[in-house]
C-alpha cells in the first residue's frame, strides 16, 4: 500500500504583472457580458476607492474582481464553477503563490446581501497581505 502523492501546485510561470496574451483578450470578452451577481457587485465596488478592477487576467488565470496593491482576488462561484475542485485547488495554489489571497463568495450571497459582501470586502482590501513579499519564479526559475 503506497501513500498518496501530495498535491504540488504548479509553479508560476508569469509575473502577475504580465498576464497571458489569450488572459487579455478573454477578459475583455467577459467584461463585456457580466452575470447579474458581477455586475451588482460592480455597482457597488467601482463607488469604493479600493482599487479594485474587474475581469483582471493574472497570469493564465482570469479573476472576477482583484485589487493588486491589496494583492486581493474576489471571486464569486457559480454552481458550475464548484464542479470541479481540483480545477478550483490548482488555481487557488498558482494565485497564492503569485502572493494573492482570495476571497470567494456564492453568487447568491451577492444578490441576497450585497452590503455584507462588500463589508468584508472592504476589510479584507484593508487587512496587510502576509504574501506580498513573496517572489514571483520567472521561466527558468528566476526570481523578480
Amino acid at each position: 500500500m503506497s501513500n498518496p502523492r501530495p498535491f504540488v501546485p504548479p509553479a508560476p510561470i508569469r509575473s502577475p504583472g504580465k498576464p497571458a496574451a489569450s488572459a487579455v483578450a478573454r477578459a475583455r470578452r467577459m467584461r463585456k457580458t457580466p452575470t447579474a451577481a458581477e455586475r451588482l457587485l460592480w455597482d457597488a465596488l467601482s463607488k469604493l476607492d479600493l482599487g479594485i478592477q474587474r475581469q483582471v487576467p493574472i497570469g493564465a488565470y482570469i479573476a472576477d474582481f482583484a485589487s493588486h496593491p491589496a494583492r486581493l482576488v474576489i471571486e464569486l462561484d457559480r454552481p458550475n464553477d464548484l464542479a470541479d475542485p481540483k480545477k478550483l485547488k490548482t488555481r487557488a495554489a498558482w494565485l497564492r503563490g503569485a502572493g494573492y489571497r482570495i476571497v470567494r463568495f456564492p453568487e447568491a450571497e451577492v444578490a441576497g446581501d450585497i452590503d455584507a459582501v462588500v463589508a468584508r470586502i472592504k476589510t479584507e482590501a484593508a487587512t496587510p497581505s502576509k504574501l506580498a513579499n513573496v517572489s514571483v519564479p520567472q521561466i527558468g526559475g528566476q526570481a523578480e
